[in-house]
């Protein structure tokens, strides 16, 4: 599961639920959808470590790793490079690069079949892209001129394949401009930060660091902080004033940083996810409203849409739901 990607299922189970069908049309443009990482921040776009198969057999790890089993015998014999920003270390038996950053950091692993520029026509974004198996765990990472020349090094090359970005779309974060990277369908899923320049790496440890000095409840340490800025620039997060609101495919939920009787969730479903991104891109100057249930009610009246509002367990305690 993609580090980054919260969901609602994991306490959904200990709540009750309420229905709210809204009768109310939709209108409006709602429907219209680092100089340094941490290893904490590469943890947070790359998401869990696939190496973690001590014990397998050859055809077990290539299953665990790619989906794969009985995968073709192949004579790889691409060799190791390393520049000043990355080091990358060909797996010949597996069929993979697996690239670090020029510290040691690990950004992930990269079947030789992907090693190719995949060029977003929007945005100009050149991206490395791997996929792995049949879910939707994927690696990204820029494509830069130094990753580039040594992707052609490890392979004795002199080039590599180019072709168009299909199945995926770049967005940019609106407060840092920092671009991520999500697969057509998921969004509010996931995806994967894109820390291009040295600005982003700063403003990327900046966001960070906000989170853990703005909600000390919330987030207890700078892992957290990551955690949290990484799931804001992929518009699964919003900061409040006393709180965060999560924003996910299936629901939202905030969660107050002082008192817990001000939390509130909820669940939906459909196309709901791209409704409320695009509203939120465009109000952006209400956040501050945002954590209150009442202002969301609106919104979904207003997009005629169903939710099922999640009783918390202090709003269990005190008998009735918070707005």
């Amino acid at each position: 599961m993609d580090i980054g990607e919260i969901g609602l299922t994991s306490f959904m189970a200990r709540y009750k639920t309420e229905n709210h069908t809204s009768k109310r049309s939709f209108s409006g443009y709602l429907g219209s959808e680092a100089d340094k990482a941490s290893v904490s921040s590469r943890k947070a776009q790359a998401g869990n470590d696939i190496y973690s198969y001590k014990g397998m057999d050859k055809n077990e790890r290539r299953k665990s790793l790619f989906g794969i089993s009985n995968m073709q015998e192949t004579n790889f014999s691409y060799t190791s490079f390393e520049s000043k920003n990355y080091r990358i270390i060909p797996d010949n038996e597996n069929g993979c690069f697996d690239i670090f950053t020029g510290e040691g950091e690990r950004i992930g692993a990269f079947l030789y079949s992907d090693i190719k520029i995949r060029q977003d026509q929007a945005t100009g974004t050149r991206l490395l892209i791997s996929e792995y198996g049949t879910g939707s765990f994927y690696n990204a990472i820029i494509m830069d001129e130094e990753l580039e020349n040594g992707l052609m090094k490890a392979m004795g090359v002199e080039s590599l394949e180019k072709e168009v970005l299909q199945g995926y779309q770049v967005k940019k974060h609106a407060e840092t401009g920092i671009k991520f990277v999500v697969k057509d369908g998921e969004e509010g899923r996931g995806g994967r930060c894109l820390l291009a320049t040295e600005d982003d790496r700063r403003k990327y440890e900046e966001l960070a660091e906000t989170y853990c000095k703005k909600y000390p409840n919330l987030v207890k340490d700078k892992n957290a902080g990551y955690f949290w800025a990484s799931n804001e620039i992929r518009g699964l997060a919003l900061q409040s004033g006393q709180g965060i609101l999560s924003v996910h495919y299936d629901g939202m939920s905030y969660s107050h940083n002082s008192n817990d009787r001000k939390n509130w969730c909820i669940k939906f479903s459909g196309n709901t996810y791209n409704y409320i991104y695009e509203w939120i891109q465009n109000n952006r100057g209400r956040l501050e409203e945002m954590q209150k249930f009442a202002v969301w009610d609106v919104i979904f009246a207003d997009m005629g849409s169903r939710y099922e509002r999640i009783w918390s367990r202090e709003e269990e305690l005190q008998g009735y739901l918070n707005q």
